[in-house]
């Protein structure tokens, strides 16, 4: 495997520096924008192409257009000030990674680089030495009633309701939160998770503590990224549609859905006031407990965003419309 970097100024110390630390062993290539448009097709084969921020959004979405047609190829943006308005754009697009500048600083590490290689399809799995051994979650149907279980909550509901019951009505509104809440039937499944307490406002997510299937955090992220043609195509809807997620990690009281009606849990309350008074529209919120559950490859689009009920959260950038 190959790493290219394509950078407006390929003598730059500080960006040579961060290559240096970052991909010594995989000999990677500085090539300066208009000699990569040139070689791309040839060069970028089999490899994993960052962008460096120096030239500027519109320049990177250019050259990452190049390769599409491009066998077994990932690409990746070095955001090394911050300085690029809409990261997120860059992931529709079809980027695996986004290095913000907390890791510009102190460099990608193998774990690091196996999580990216393996989100763009270059690798098939981390390095099991990247991985903490754990017990492994023993299934929903295994748990007994009463029991308690350490668990990721996620809280998740249409957003923009407000908006929404002025333009479609009370009637199609209802209808759409019902929807929803089957849509994340099959959608909570691909990460191990299941629909646990369905509310008027929006929908309580359980998770088991560590992944089983696709990361949660990373399966948010998609559904955020692709909500304008998820609400045409799944939802049937002509106007604007957005979600809002909020993550915490804790424990409960097992009860199966739609007997949950006499759980209490200082966990279960919490997310669902983080989820209904905390979290917004357009981004993920989470809990310092669940932080771990971020993926790496997304850590630096994710920021501190203050205390909430004595918790510290952190918070994803606004996907933009």
């Amino acid at each position: 495997m190959k790493v290219i970097v394509c950078a407006a100024d390929v003598e730059d110390k500080k960006l040579a520096s961060f290559v240096s630390r970052s991909f010594s062993s995989l000999q990677p290539e500085l090539l300066l924008d208009s000699a990569f448009s040139r070689v791309c097709k040839k060069k970028a084969a089999g490899a994993l192409v960052y962008f460096d921020s120096s030239l500027g959004d519109k320049r990177i979405l250019e050259l990452a257009a190049k390769l599409g047609e491009v066998e077994s190829c990932a690409w990746g943006v070095i955001d090394r000030t911050g300085s690029l308005p809409d990261p997120a754009s860059f992931f529709f697009a079809g980027a695996c990674d986004y290095v913000g500048p907390s890791l510009f600083k102190s460099g990608l590490d193998a774990c690091r680089l196996d999580e990216a290689l393996v989100y763009g399809a270059l690798a098939e799995e981390p390095d099991e030495d990247c991985e903490e051994e754990a017990v492994a979650f023993p299934g929903w149907d295994a748990l007994k009633e009463g029991e308690e279980a350490q668990v990721r909550f996620c809280y998740a509901a249409i957003g923009n309701q407000k908006s929404l019951l002025e333009r479609i009505g009370e009637k199609r509104l209802g209808k759409l939160k019902e929807d929803f809440a089957a849509f994340l039937e099959p959608w909570s499944k691909e990460c191990g998770g299941i629909v646990w307490i369905k509310e008027s406002l929006g929908c309580l997510l359980l998770f088991p503590p560590r992944d089983e299937g696709m990361n949660p955090v990373l399966a948010s992220f998609r559904l955020l990224l692709d909500r304008a043609l998820i609400g045409y195509e799944v939802f049937k809807l002509e106007v604007p549609l957005t979600f809002r997620f909020a993550f915490h990690s804790g424990h409960t009281s097992w009860q199966k859905p739609g007997s949950t009606g006499k759980i209490v849990s200082e966990d279960v309350n919490f997310v669902f006031h983080l989820g209904m008074k905390a979290a917004g529209d357009g981004y993920i919120l989470v809990s310092g407990e669940a932080a771990g559950a971020v993926p790496p490859t997304l850590s630096d689009l994710f920021a501190p965003a203050g205390d909430f009920e004595g918790r510290s959260l952190i918070a994803s950038q606004r996907f933009r419309d």
